[in-house]
């Protein structure tokens, strides 16, 4: 609290010896409404097919940002190509009804699993049925939901989020999710605890997320990268709410007294159920690609900005409206990076290169689980030793300008102090996420850099209007748009009101030509759960 204080105090005096023009007006050459604009409209444009990794979206995706790098003079960023392949395997799962105990559920009204196994027939039988509390292994921080309780051959039912969403438990940050609520986290350790199939209640406020989110991204092909040796379960997926309180009805247990006593102490009990299910799967090894660009300095020293460019694909049986165009997620990320590109070059055009290069990363599969960008941080072209930081961007604010930005995961970098003296230019303070309860910092790909050890700022939008007509403007496209992440209405805007990605893009602009050009190294914060790799020093 005292850090969120002081970081805002700091931001209000700065901004307060500022008499700023309304952000958005007054921006870098290459920073412009018209270019980033239409950067975005084309990359959401119905003929890229929303963007799906290994289908025509992503050659016209492709084509289109290696034709842009090029544009600028960009230096490719894998060898002599923009391109670095990443492998990936395609797993469709068709999955008949999971019965539990006496229950059937049907898959979408009431379930959505599949097999992240890459195998064509999966199968589970009268499997025991057992309910982990938060399918948390934590033993560092006194919190095991698996202890005493061996789940090998079982399927395992758990709630999403963490202890400290329910209670405020500080071993968990409080209402601010940590990397234990996230889903990722409980169906990998769900798999290491050798667990035959792992389901999570959804219920929208933990999750942050209602349940068409949890159909349109979990419905359809599903993405891993290719030869991973790791355990994985037989099948995984959601239940939701409702048949969750089946199941736990049929087994004589009141599902809101358990759900709460698991957030107050460890939790595994028997559900009193077998559980089976039988799939198919369609599996193919296929490959997408990260495109990398880089405007070189005088030393191998590197800034990386990561935005993700895929997105959801296509659905035939949404007959009147097929396209997941993803026009905020991510087609405003990625034409940032290409408006960033444009006014960096521009900014060192004619003049000595800047200390350090700059790379414009933008990566793949992030909808499928930060895959492209996990798998970049695996084999980096740039040394990790030799990369300063991230800078990510995903979903940029179209509602107009606000008189502040939000850090996502705010205390955990000191790379905040640049961006809050770039906002303090623009009259605009630094502010923490209103919703840490989301786990915004663990969901985008700035999340593999961190836990590479690189520092890792995600920062975007804004939660007070610039003015009144910025606040009804604002007020009127959200209900426009409401329901609209991870959905087909998710689509460019003719009237959006760019002036708040383009100040939040000349904020980040001036934060990156800060860490290009000088010696300093930036640094985790006291208490963040991420730390440099000893070898990653100051040069």
């Amino acid at each position: 609290m005292k850090t969120r204080l002081s970081l805002i105090a700091v931001g209000l005096m700065l901004a307060s010896s500022v008499n700023a023009a309304v952000p958005g007006d007054n921006l870098s050459k290459g920073l412009d409404a018209q270019s980033y604009g239409q950067f975005v409209k084309t990359l959401s444009g119905d003929d890229f097919q929303g963007r799906l990794p290994a289908t025509e979206g992503e050659t016209k995706t492709l084509a289109f940002l290696q034709a842009q790098y090029k544009r600028l003079g960009l230096k490719p960023g894998f060898g002599q190509s923009y391109l670095q392949t990443v492998p990936l395997v395609s797993i469709t799962s068709h999955p008949g009804a999971l019965t539990l105990g006496k229950l059937k559920l049907d898959y979408l009204k009431d379930m959505v699993i599949n097999s992240p196994k890459a195998v064509t027939q999966t199968e589970v039988k009268d499997a025991d049925l057992v309910f982990v509390g938060y399918g948390i292994h934590a033993p560092d921080l006194g919190w095991d939901d698996y202890k005493g309780v061996d789940v090998k051959g079982k399927v395992v039912v758990m709630l999403v989020n963490d202890p400290g969403y329910a209670t405020g438990d500080k071993r968990f940050d409080g209402k601010a999710m940590t990397y234990y609520g996230r889903w990722d986290y409980k169906f990998d350790e769900a798999a290491r605890q050798g667990a035959a199939g792992a389901l999570i209640i959804h219920q929208t406020a933990p999750a942050s997320y209602p349940w068409s989110v949890v159909e349109n991204s979990w419905g359809g092909a599903r993405y891993d990268l290719a030869g991973q040796d790791i355990a994985k379960s037989d099948f995984s997926g959601w239940i939701t709410e409702d048949a969750a309180k089946r199941v736990f009805s049929q087994a004589g247990l009141d599902f809101a007294k358990v759900t709460a006593d698991a957030g107050k102490a460890p939790t595994a009990l028997s559900l009193d159920a077998k559980a089976s299910v039988a799939m198919t799967s369609e599996v193919k090894n296929t490959e997408s690609h990260n495109v990398m660009g880089i405007l070189p300095g005088q030393t191998d020293e590197t800034v990386i900005i990561t935005a993700h460019w895929d997105h959801l694909g296509m659905d035939p049986s949404h007959k009147d409206d097929p396209v997941y165009n993803g026009a905020m997620d991510n087609a405003t990320g990625t034409a940032g990076l290409i408006s960033l590109a444009q006014s960096l070059k521009g900014l060192y055009e004619g003049k000595e290169k800047p200390r350090r290069s700059v790379a414009f990363l933008a990566v793949t599969a992030e909808e499928q689980g930060l895959l492209g960008s996990k798998y970049y941080v695996a084999n980096p072209s740039i040394p990790l030793g030799k990369t300063v930081a991230n800078i990510n961007m995903d979903s940029l604010n179209v509602f107009g300008p606000t008189k502040d930005m939000v850090v996502v995961g705010q205390g955990k970098t000191s790379l905040e102090r640049e961006l809050s003296a770039a906002l303090a230019k623009q009259g605009r303070v630094l502010v923490p996420n209103d919703r840490p309860e989301a786990g915004g910092y663990y969901r985008s790909d700035h999340f593999n850099f961190a836990k590479a050890g690189i520092p890792a700022l995600y920062a975007g939008g804004g939660t007070q209007p610039w003015d009144s007509d910025v606040a009804k403007y604002r007020a009127m496209m959200q209900k426009r748009l409401k329901g609209c992440y991870h959905n087909a209405c998710d689509e460019y805007q003719a009237d959006w009101d760019l002036r708040g990605a383009l100040s939040d893009l000349q904020a980040l602009h001036d934060v990156i030509e800060s860490l290009a050009t000088n010696r300093d190294w930036p640094s985790w914060q006291p208490g963040a759960e991420f730390s440099r790799p000893p070898a990653t020093t100051a040069q």
